[in-house]
């Protein structure tokens, strides 16, 4: 009786009532919830936490802010008493106002948020502005002929740089990976991707074979990036592109669990390894969202 006593009484407060009528029109962040409801941020969030722990909402990121929505998976009991609550106060005030008022806060957002994320819209949430929504897009665009992927793992980006290649090689020191990738490429329908098991130090392939390799986080696996770098620029025609997608140098232990035999690499290390290619551009990217928020590091040279 207890557990059920505590669940009326998470209900019975208007304030929290009120908070989940409005989440059940739609997500909302703390700063909306406030702007409708013209209470402290500190009193929001409180009643927030409240049904949160008890499993009746949830929250994820969005950019700086979180965002706040009723659970589908709630607790059975806990769901039927809101559906009963729901339907017996919808018209009770002050919820009519309190969703003419989320009216007038949605009729103004996009203009304020315009206004708001203006010179910072590359950190920025928005709709379906991703980069896994970008990257397939852009791709169309590129065209890699004659590839070597070195360090290509089980073929995880095949389906974005198959389509836009003449052929793929793909080297890999791994047996496993090598056989799954081998797998993938057949269930993908890639007539034109070849694997070969074999150390990034030393290529089985001619040299001038290829117009552009790729090392996309693989650089910090090999025991020797320098021989490594070396047998891309071998196996590159002249004026062919390479392009390394690796960790920017860091001191977070936490990847020595994955294998690395380097914990990233610094712009002027990878210059000094490039020496001889031509236009090498090196750019650190912004830090991960998890932690260790490590960095990744892209370059891209012509041999």
């Amino acid at each position: 009786m207890a557990a059920i006593g505590d669940q009326i009484r998470l209900f019975a407060d208007e304030t929290r009532l009120r908070v989940l009528h409005l989440l059940a029109t739609e997500p909302l962040t703390v700063a909306e919830l406030q702007d409708v409801l013209d209470l402290s941020q500190s009193s929001i969030s409180g009643h927030l936490a409240k049904l949160k722990s008890a499993g009746v909402i949830h929250d994820l990121a969005e950019g700086s802010a979180r965002r706040y929505r009723l659970r589908d998976d709630a607790p059975e009991r806990l769901r039927q008493l809101w559906a009963t609550l729901r339907t017996a106060s919808l018209d009770e005030p002050p919820f009519p106002a309190d969703h003419a008022r989320l009216a007038e806060v949605r009729s103004q957002r996009t203009g304020d948020w315009v206004d708001r994320v203006a010179g910072d819209l590359h950190r920025a949430y928005a709709p379906g502005r991703t980069w896994e929504a970008l990257t397939p897009g852009l791709l169309h665009f590129a065209r890699f002929g004659r590839v070597i992927d070195i360090g290509a793992g089980d073929g995880a980006l095949l389906e974005l740089i198959a389509p836009h290649a003449d052929a793929v090689t793909c080297i890999d020191p791994n047996q496993r990976m090598v056989e799954a990738g081998r797998n993938r490429a057949n269930k993908l329908g890639f007539t034109h991707v070849t694997w070969h098991r074999a150390p990034g130090e030393k290529l089985p392939v001619a040299a001038a074979s290829h117009d552009s390799a790729l090392l996309l986080q693989s650089l910090q696996y090999v025991d020797s990036p320098e021989l490594v770098l070396a047998e891309a620029r071998r196996v590159l025609i002249p004026g062919g592109r390479l392009m390394i997608l690796t960790l920017a140098a860091h001191d977070s232990p936490e990847v020595d669990a994955f294998g690395h035999r380097h914990r990233g690499f610094a712009a002027d290390q990878l210059r000094r390894l490039l020496r001889g290619m031509r236009d090498v551009r090196i750019e650190v990217l912004p830090s991960e969202p998890k932690p260790p928020r490590l960095r990744p590091l892209m370059c891209t040279a012509i041999a």
